[in-house]
């Protein structure tokens, strides 16, 4: 299925790229979720972050819908695996792409979800009523 390849190439890009950048360029550890909200509290983030993957992938195998729909869904799926693993590896997730002018960085998990969400946000706008 094709949402399966989109998720391990989203997983295997992740950590591909980041190793190539980490050779360049300052990683950060971010012990919350996304901005480094519930920053101190790994187990709860573990287990939404587990949560959050487990109710994403039902709805990928399970549900019947859009193939648009489904293609957001497994990149959102794809970004979150490659987070959660992360967080049950190593305890945290590994940010190492800078955003200018502010105190931040994110990495291509992050990037995936954000555009699997908006592919899912483009899918259900173009649906009929």
């Amino acid at each position: 299925m094709i949402s399966t390849g989109i998720i391990v190439l989203c997983v295997l890009t992740e950590y591909i790229a980041r190793e190539i950048a980490s050779e360049f360029i300052a990683v950060s550890h971010n012990l919350g979720a996304a901005f480094g909200i519930m920053n101190g509290t790994p187990g709860l983030t573990l287990a939404l972050s587990g949560a959050a993957c487990a109710v994403i992938l039902g709805v990928i195998y399970l549900a019947d819908m859009k193939t648009l729909t489904r293609l957001g869904l497994s990149f959102m799926a794809g970004g979150a695996v490659s987070n959660l693993l992360e967080r049950i590896f190593l305890g945290y997730v590994i940010d190492w792409i800078p955003v200018p002018f502010f105190d931040l960085q994110y990495n291509l998990a992050d990037v995936a979800i954000s555009l699997g969400a908006l592919i899912v946000f483009i899918s259900m706008s173009k649906q009929s009523p």
